[in-house]
């Protein structure tokens, strides 16, 4: 008997860790059923894609409109993009989703062609940034799978306010300055006429606000966390999703020990040699388990500690001036990890181990000076140590860490920086599995004096949390509902049943082997 071919799939995703991460066991698990997985990604995202087993085609190969004769550097990309339109005196994020549309138009034609080309049996994207995927699989006549790395089907209206707040602005205004941008529409009238994507609106966001149009053809959605942890959703939003592909939560999708993942990047791919300290780091933390030694983690996330213009390392939110205002990336991250060293930095050998994951520039503490019971590294195996055992996780709130703490039991203590983090940070609170500490809003003069508040703000609760028997006691009652999702098996049964173009029935497709 002549064994059944494998199939084969293309995930499309971009250049962020948050968005990628998840997505990587989904690949490895395909893999290894013997299944072919080809991934379209920016090249800084290479070694963890391959790590799986998968096939990595670099977006510039492919989106070779958009990308043809740009430079090497994502964020000059982008600002390239911005100077051609004239919108290079608007704040950077503003100017981002006015050109997204025409983003969206100058990358369908390669996608198309590659799709084409591979004819895979389903497509795997990012529904929040890549939404050209789910168009150019519709044309192409291809079962796709949004894969929604945020709290809930509402949370998409959570990081669009937390995004407008950024720029000083309501939701409506945002939603105004967009909709006043003729390109925008311009774009859109072209897209209809040449690839027959129908798109309702008026250049503006969705409406109502938080909906996502390419859902409508969709197979389904996965989210990586349990409905409990959704956002909530309103009664408008709600009905207008009951014509979308159904979502299903499935969890936090963990990888397998010592799987590589994206982090630690800049904007433009940069070959360091720097050793891979990974094993040596999570040794440590093992042997300090062993010993009866505390373990605390901390990472304040990828993106605040990149380059990524407006929320990266170097920037600051906007005023209502439309000025920058507050604490920079990197006085924040600094003032966390002095909050860190300050309730547990300790010359005894039986001290709490401090592992602290830096992110990826240069001279990353400053004159912190890490105290004789901390590790710090430029990227640390989140996953792997949050498995080996972590008695407190300090984190910026982004929707993986939160949901990996939880599926292993750690308290959180969160200090949001932007976006849906503020969301988590308050979710924590709410679910009782920790704290929350919220980025300070210094006016002009006075961040010297927000940094030290900061600091001794996340000292504090560091040692409530340290203390507080409870908060361990709710986090191990997420981990029990969080594991019940299915996580990556019933993700990959999933996607395989998306592949055979049929009608799902989620409710047959439970936590178990793929």
């Amino acid at each position: 008997m002549t064994a059944n071919p494998g199939k084969s799939f293309v995930f499309v995703f971009p250049m962020a860790s948050g968005h990628v991460n998840p997505s990587l066991p989904i690949a490895r698990s395909l893999v290894k059923l013997g299944h072919e997985v080809h991934y379209v990604c920016a090249e800084e995202m290479r070694a963890p894609i391959e790590d799986t087993g998968a096939i990595f085609h670099s977006e510039r190969e492919v989106e070779t409109e958009f990308y043809s004769g740009r430079p090497e550097d994502m964020m000059e990309v982008f600002s390239e993009l911005h100077r051609e339109h004239g919108l290079e005196e608007e704040p950077f994020m503003l100017a981002a989703f006015k050109l997204k549309l025409i983003r969206m138009e100058l990358a369908l034609p390669g996608l198309i062609r590659f799709f084409h080309q591979m004819k895979p049996s389903a497509v795997l994207y990012c529904p929040h940034i890549n939404m050209e995927a789910a168009w150019a699989a519709k044309h192409e006549g291809i079962p796709h799978i949004a894969l929604n790395t945020m709290a809930g089907p509402a949370a998409r209206v959570t990081c669009l306010e937390q995004f407008a707040k950024h720029l000083s602005l309501t939701l409506v205004e945002f939603d105004e300055k967009l909709r006043a941008y003729q390109p925008n529409l311009d774009a859109v009238q072209r897209m209809r006429s040449k690839y027959g994507v129908d798109l309702e609106g008026d250049g503006g966001f969705d409406k109502p606000f938080g909906r996502m149009q390419h859902l409508r053809h969709a197979a389904l959605t996965l989210v990586t966390t349990t409905e409990d942890f959704y956002d909530p959703i309103n009664p408008e939003l709600q009905k207008s999703l009951e014509k979308d592909a159904e979502s299903v939560a499935v969890g936090p999708l963990l990888d397998v020990a010592g799987a590589k993942r994206a982090a630690g990047h800049k904007s433009t791919l940069t070959k360091d040699g720097a050793e891979d300290v990974s094993a040596i780091i999570l040794d440590k933390a093992t042997s300090a388990r062993r010993a009866g030694r505390k373990v605390i983690l901390a990472s304040m996330g990828t993106a605040i500690t990149s380059d990524v213009k407006e929320q990266g390392w170097d920037s600051r939110p906007r005023g209502k001036d439309g000025q920058p205002r507050g604490l920079s990336g990197r006085e924040l991250c600094r003032a966390a990890w002095a909050g860190v060293f300050e309730a547990f930095g300790s010359d005894d050998k039986d001290a709490p181990l401090l592992l602290v994951s830096l992110g990826p520039q240069a001279n990353a503490l400053g004159d912190l000076v890490p105290p004789a019971n901390a590790l710090c590294a430029p990227v640390l195996p989140q996953v792997d140590l949050l498995k080996a055992g972590v008695d407190l996780f300090l984190t910026h709130g982004g929707q993986n860490s939160f949901t990996e703490a939880l599926a292993n039991s750690v308290p959180l203590l969160v200090c949001p920086g932007f976006g849906d983090q503020f969301a988590n940070a308050q979710r924590a609170v709410d679910a009782g599995v920790g704290l929350k500490v919220d980025r300070p809003d210094p006016d002009a003069g006075q961040e010297a004096q927000a940094t030290a508040a900061y600091s001794s703000a996340v000292r504090a609760a560091l040692l409530d949390i340290f203390d507080n028997c409870d908060l361990k006691v709710a986090a191990t009652r997420c981990a029990e509902n969080l594991q019940r999702a299915g996580g990556v098996p019933r993700a990959v049964q999933l996607v395989l049943a998306a592949a055979q173009g049929k009608n799902i029935d989620v409710t047959r497709i439970t936590q178990g082997g793929a």
